[in-house]
């Protein structure tokens, strides 16, 4: 089941797009869903050299306590690793979408989305430079968009997860893997309501009405989505650590954790490998994400 973020995100790339996302990451394609060969029948499962993340693979391994914490740890890690790379996607793409009505050339918007983004936040302060008289500001009302996380449920999620975690494979290591995926559930599922945002500028102040009302509108059209992205991607700082630590454990595990997986071993270290792979796209895409929302808020702050 994908979470309100990953369809908030799908929901927003459809928007900036204009079309289906039908090939969108974390659509019912994605590598790892219920048809792909490996899953539960085969004895053993894959040997995990496919370099994605799948839960359902390796046979019947989350029927001893320490693969069911596993099982739950790595779902939450692809879910975690969709919902990011989908938002990524919107955050640059909402970007561009700001840069064309501002007129900005194909060539700026092409590259990283930290620098796309750069670039369109600098071109909208240049026009406003040379729209509105010195020392003019902006009128900007603002209603940020407030992201609730409820603590209880993820907190008996992580109860219930961690069960016998003490004793048996895995041991403490497996119950951090199970308050990380109940952190990271729970985040992802985070209610939110939406922003509401007014830029307008008094007549007077005005001195090019045109390029003023293209910046403007751009403005109203763009920042939206990103000042959302910003507000749901808040509760995922705690609990992004929290998972980080949980996967440095199971790595630290090393081969004798996969190994008492016994017929398993091969595909379970196929998954953890997959796992400590997306740690990396994971990290990086929520620091451009998280990086390039702020400013967003910040422009629509007035900074």
């Amino acid at each position: 089941m994908h979470s309100p973020l990953i369809a908030v995100v799908a929901g927003l790339l459809v928007a900036t797009l204009g079309g289906c996302p039908k090939n969108v990451p974390g659509g019912g394609s994605v590598p790892g869903g219920g048809s792909v060969p490996g899953g539960g029948a085969v004895p053993g499962g894959l040997s995990g050299a496919s370099g994605e993340i799948d839960p359902n693979t390796c046979g019947n391994y989350a029927a001893v306590d320490a693969g069911r914490k596993l099982k739950a740890f790595l779902q939450a890690t692809k879910d975690l690793d969709t919902t990011l790379i989908e938002t990524a996607k919107v955050v640059k793409q909402s970007c561009v979408m700001m840069g064309q009505e501002l007129g900005m050339p194909p060539a700026d918007l092409q590259g990283e989305s930290k620098d796309v983004c750069d670039r369109v936040i600098n071109t909208y302060k240049a026009n406003l430079k040379v729209s509105l008289k010195a020392g003019a500001k902006l009128t900007i009302k603002l209603k940020p968009a407030v992201c609730t996380v409820d603590a209880q449920a993820s907190a008996k999620a992580a109860a219930g997860c961690e069960g016998g975690a003490s004793a048996g494979t895995g041991g403490s290591a497996a119950g951090g893997q199970c308050k990380a995926a109940a952190g990271v559930d729970a985040s992802l599922h985070a209610q939110c309501t939406p922003p509401e945002l007014s830029i307008t500028a008094e007549a007077g102040v005005v001195l090019d009405a045109s390029k003023l009302e293209r910046t403007l509108k751009a403005l109203r059209d763009g920042l939206p989505r990103l000042l959302s992205i910003h507000a749901r991607l808040e509760p995922l700082k705690a609990a992004i650590q929290i998972w980080a630590q949980s996967a440095t454990e199971l790595a630290a595990m090393g081969p004798k954790f996969a190994q008492s997986f016994a017929d398993q071993a091969m595909c379970i270290t196929g998954q953890i490998n997959a796992l400590l792979s997306a740690r990396t796209r994971i990290e990086a895409n929520f620091s451009v994400s998280v990086s390039v929302s702020a400013s967003a808020s910040a422009t629509a702050s007035g900074g």
